[in-house]
């Protein structure tokens, strides 16, 4: 009798999770070790949100992970405004082909781990250590062996960096707010301002409150029921500050260079760092749009959303070999992607269905998973989706740099300039495979 194929994720990420719940659905036996419980997570601070456009939503709901489907704000247009230094600036509203929606990182992480659970895979709270990858690797059960963590854990340094690739990020620093809002002022778009500055980006948001650390430790016991928590709709607010510009709230929070530091660079992300970056942002904003400025002042900021963090963009390597077995990494871990292009969720959405599908096309032809395999496997995402979410964050962050031809940016501003042409950019934001084919990235 032939044994189910197992793997083991090290990481409950957005990618993380999407590839072992698409290994639990064709038969596999996973083990997933995350850092946090599930109580942990909705206790903890706020994550990066990330906007689902339709095509990944798309496949969320395949996979069964749109939890939210019917309960999520949509957002059904996107309204850009760029707005220069001086001169002129440009204005367009495009309608999406379908539902955006954005759910808390928190519920998202938390939930998606009870849905691996209830698929059958096995759920492991440990921080892992590159030692602990070894250990895996070396004892030869796991027929896979995945890393996937956030961009600051150490097991990112498995990987030897690609200086041949580039993700198309840049250096930001992110200031995120959920405000809680009536119902009847949630917005059904999502609205985009960019300036040398950086980007202003507003949308709704299925959020939620965070768990009281009370909660948390009662919600822990070994007795306690599953973790219900009530969410309700909001509008995210994200700033992405290039470093160094108004925007940035970096000399706010640290204005004599204080102590206390994540590896992240900024001090602690949330709490009152976080408050304090959002109070700085604020000023700003009302000297780039009052009217933007004035609906984020009338909303009280959901407690536990507020998030600072610097992002440094990096690219590795997505395979390498530990004691003797190739071991795979994907989202954050081996590539950042440029938020402000929108296109977070997507990549790891698209990784993680990508690989799945090479793996199981390599497993009915009998074909061995090894750093061969592995390394075209990840190769076949970048000639799908990857090279083309590369190009637009490429073109996003060098918008307001002087670097692009004169001809890319007068062929943006053509073709937005029509209903047809704004919608299909917009169908170009959804899958940037048709972004390129629209502008000459």
């Amino acid at each position: 009798m032939t044994r189910n194929p197992r793997a083991v994720v090290f990481g409950s990420g957005h990618s993380a999770l999407t590839l072992a719940t698409g290994l639990l659905a064709d038969g596999w036996r996973v083990d997933v070790f995350t850092r946090h419980s599930t109580p942990e997570i909705l206790g903890h601070g706020a994550g990066l949100t990330q906007l689902t456009l339709p095509s990944v939503h798309a496949t969320e709901l395949a996979l069964g992970l749109a939890l939210w489907q019917h309960t999520a704000p949509p957002a059904h247009q996107v309204r850009m405004r760029m707005l220069p230094s001086s001169g002129e600036g440009l204005e367009f509203t495009a309608p999406l082909p379908g539902a955006a929606v954005a759910v808390d990182h928190r519920l998202k992480s938390a939930y998606w781990l009870q849905h691996v659970t209830d698929r059958g895979g096995r759920v492991h709270e440990r921080t892992c250590t590159s030692g602990d990858v070894t250990g895996f690797a070396a004892s030869g059960l796991h027929d896979l062996l995945v890393v996937a963590p956030g961009v600051d854990s150490d097991l990112r340094h498995l990987f030897t960096p690609d200086p041949d690739r580039t993700g198309g990020a840049t250096d930001r620093v992110v200031v995120q707010v959920h405000l809680a809002v009536p119902e009847d002022d949630l917005p059904d778009h999502a609205q985009v301002l960019t300036c040398p500055w950086g980007e202003v980006m507003l949308y709704p948001v299925l959020t939620v409150d965070g768990l009281t650390p009370a909660q948390v430790r009662t919600l822990s016991a070994a007795d306690a029921p599953p973790v219900h928590v009530t969410p309700f709709a909001g509008v995210c607010v994200q700033v992405m500050a290039r470093p160094g510009s108004p925007l940035d709230p970096t000399s706010a929070i640290s204005p004599d260079g204080a102590n206390g530091q994540t590896g992240a660079g900024l001090p602690r992300r949330h709490g009152a760092h976080a408050r304090t970056a959002w109070t700085h942002v604020l000023g700003q904003l009302h000297t780039l749009d009052t009217e933007l400025s004035a609906r984020c002042s009338d909303h009280e900021v959901v407690t536990g959303s507020e998030l600072v963090r610097e992002i440094h963009p990096q690219v590795r390597h997505a395979v390498t070999t530990v004691a003797g077995r190739p071991v795979l990494g994907i989202g954050d871990a081996t590539m950042t992607v440029e938020h402000a292009s929108g296109q977070g969720a997507g990549a790891s959405t698209w990784v993680a269905s990508t690989l799945r599908d090479q793996i199981r096309q390599q497993r009915q032809a009998n074909g061995a998973l090894d750093a061969e395999f592995l390394s075209g496997a990840w190769e076949a995402y970048w000639a799908r989706h990857g090279q083309y979410t590369s190009a637009f964050g490429s073109f996003v962050t060098a918008y307001w740099s002087g670097s692009l031809p004169e001809h890319v940016l007068t062929g943006f501003a053509h073709t937005v300039s029509t209903p047809e042409g704004a919608a299909a950019w917009a169908a170009g934001l959804d899958d940037p495979a048709r972004m390129n084919r629209l502008l000459p990235l």
